[in-house]
């Protein structure tokens, strides 16, 4: 019923629109432009998992951007159809003409969850398995039956909660190497690093990551040269945890480490990213109220229009090559930052990701910063805008002093 309800509107409203469009213009990724079809297949033969597939009706692009997500539940509960920030972000990006996939992963107990740490990572390690088959599923049939014409380029993977935490695992740890033993323990008892849920061979890359309320074990698994990143969390966040420390109110004992760990890691490693912080906020609020989910949404959107249609400009995108000048440059006393639209925040990282000064509410295009009391070295200064439009900026600072 929800399905035939979505594809009665959308029918209605969008039909008319469907043969306009080229891909990066006249709307394509950024408005609703098309009616919505939904289809449920078994990605995973050997644990027999769904997935919803979302298509955009009538779009006649031969490679189309893909997008997969993943529902939140803690790994004990959801399913695909039950997280509605899932349901909902699938809907309205094959509106804009992507194909979308809602996928089921498979669970535990809450009890095994959080009485057992090994039990807990073993589950978390399944989960991923599944999240790579689902990947593996659409670059097999594009090198097949090609039936979903997916541009294997444009993968993007991601989730909400739980399953931000999952995908986030598959973006950026790329070799079983970069795993702790105690991780690479548990995947050696579930098929290895590639997992054994099926779709076997093909690859599992992706080019960005959507991680609404996700983390990571560990901040040293974002490496140089790593995915592109878009990242929203509430900073009270407690289960899970906007910094590094135990999820569910403490209550799993393996470490999740969130945006506030992250967000200077992205920064330190160069990392294209944009990131939305959510002060005073608990657990996926965007999940409860209309405006914050909206704004998410008008996030996601303006970070995949910049990968899927890198340097295209156009009304409610992104612009990514915004002319910022530090001067002096080693700095000594002070620094001059000189910016041709209006900053918001200066944020000042150290070389180890740690914050060492930040402002917000400049409201002016040139701003001053004294930067006497800094010890001698290297340092990362982040400008943000007022217009969210303009993506954030990071310069390499050096100060002498």
């Amino acid at each position: 019923m929800r399905k035939n309800f979505y594809l009665v509107i959308l029918g209605i409203f969008l039909v008319c629109t469907i043969n306009a469009y080229g891909q990066c213009t006249d709307g394509r990724y950024l408005s609703y432009v098309f009616p919505v079809t939904v289809s449920t297949v078994t990605y995973s033969s050997v644990y027999s998992l769904k997935m919803d597939i979302y298509q955009p009706t009538g779009d006649t692009l031969s490679a189309r951007p893909l997008i997969i997500l993943a529902h939140g539940g803690s790994f004990v509960g959801g399913d695909r159809i039950s997280d509605l920030t899932i349901d909902s972000l699938c809907n309205r990006f094959a509106m804009r003409g992507y194909v979308t996939a809602s996928i089921d992963y498979r669970l535990t107990t809450l009890p095994d969850m959080i009485t057992d740490s090994t039990h807990a990572i073993n589950e978390v390690v399944k989960a991923i398995s599944d999240g790579k088959a689902a990947i593996r599923y659409f670059v097999k049939d594009a090198a097949t039956t090609n039936a979903y014409k997916i541009d294997t380029n444009n993968i993007y993977i991601g989730g909400n909660s739980a399953g931000a935490v999952l995908y986030m695992h598959v973006a950026y740890v790329t070799d079983s190497s970069e795993y702790p033993v105690y991780i690479n323990t548990a995947t050696d008892t579930n098929g290895g690093f590639n997992g054994n849920s099926g779709n076997a061979g093909y690859s599992v890359k992706c080019k960005g990551v959507i991680n609404l309320a996700g983390a990571l074990n560990m901040s040293a698994f974002i490496n140089t040269g790593d995915v592109s990143s878009v990242n929203a969390q509430g900073d009270a966040d407690a289960t899970v945890p906007y910094n590094c420390a135990y999820p569910l109110l403490s209550t799993v004992h393996v470490q999740l480490c969130g945006l506030g760990v992250l967000e200077p890691v992205y920064v330190v490693k160069s990392i294209y990213h944009m990131s939305k912080v959510f002060p005073g906020d608990g657990h996926v609020p965007w999940s409860t109220n209309a405006v914050k989910f909206n704004t998410v949404d008008s996030l996601v959107k303006v970070f995949l229009f910049s990968l899927v249609c890198p340097g295209v400009n156009s009304v409610n995108t992104v612009y990514t090559n915004t002319d910022v000048t530090l001067f002096p440059n080693p700095a000594n006393e002070l620094v001059n930052i000189s910016a041709p639209v209006t900053l918001n925040e200066v944020c000042i990282y150290d070389e180890t990701g740690r914050i060492v000064y930040n402002v917000t509410g400049i409201n002016k295009e040139n701003y001053e910063i004294n930067t006497s009391r800094l010890a001698s070295g290297n340092y990362f200064v982040k400008m943000k805008f007022v217009n969210e439009n303009y993506t954030p900026v990071v310069k390499r600072m050096i100060v002498v002093n």
